[in-house]
């Protein structure tokens, strides 16, 4: 099997907060299609490229030289989601005040509050461990 980009868009709106995101079809339909989804064709193509070569660059530095078709579209859907979350104006805050009694405090870089970088240690933790822990390791299948 492999990843293809309906694939990436099912586990995008499973694993993250984007709902709703405009097909290759919507966007080439006159007049055009889901314009009001939350993430629009191009951007999406656009983010995905970009995603695509991050991933690769960071299995060649792990020393991975492939990975199961599910890690891959999790690790890519989890890379998408924080290249969406970089572009809100407290994606790398410490802390989040929401009014003068609530906040909320987190990680204060994206390698300590991101998705993808808590899925790319699974996979070092994964790969350093025995074989029977990576069958057994729900998620994660390195081949």
């Amino acid at each position: 099997m492999t990843v293809t980009e309906g694939d990436i868009i099912t586990s995008l709106q499973t694993l993250t907060t984007i709902e709703t995101i405009q097909s290759g079809a919507e966007s080439e339909a006159t007049p055009e299609e889901g314009t009001t989804a939350d993430l629009l064709y191009a951007e999406f193509t656009e983010l995905l490229d970009q995603a695509e070569e991050e991933l690769a660059n960071d299995l060649t530095r792990l020393n991975l030289t492939t990975v199961s078709d599910i890690t891959t579209k999790r690790a890519l859907a989890y890379l998408i989601g924080d290249y969406l979350q970089i572009g809100q104006p407290e994606w790398n805050a410490a802390k989040v005040v929401f009014n003068q009694d609530t906040s909320v405090s987190r990680f204060a870089n994206r390698q300590g509050s991101s998705y993808y970088y808590n899925y790319l240690r699974t996979l070092e933790n994964a790969q350093k461990a025995d074989e029977d822990y990576k069958e057994r390791k729900a998620g994660v299948f390195i081949t």
